[in-house]
């Protein structure tokens, strides 16, 4: 895509459609200019819902107020000296 004009940037703005326009500006032009118009659209959409979804968990975490915020499951040390 070419480069967006500032016009279309502050619609994209004022319809919520930051994270769509961080997916656009971000996209390598190079790596995708060999992919049809509806692939490259497709790649912005996911690009922008994965940046739409990670901003509303990290914001629903914050509001619940979670002792340890950063708690992961993943980094449990299961030991069996532990019990766990």
């Amino acid at each position: 895509m070419s480069p967006v004009d500032i016009e279309t940037k502050r619609k994209l703005r004022e319809m919520n459609a930051s994270d769509l326009l961080a997916a656009i500006e971000t996209q390598d032009e190079t790596l995708s200019m060999h992919l049809a118009f509806e692939e490259r659209i497709s790649l912005l959409v996911d690009e922008a819902y994965s940046a739409f979804t990670h901003s509303k968990v990290t914001g629903l975490l914050r509001r619940a107020g979670l002792r340890y915020p950063n708690a992961d499951l993943r980094r449990v040390d299961l030991l069996e000296e532990r019990g766990l």
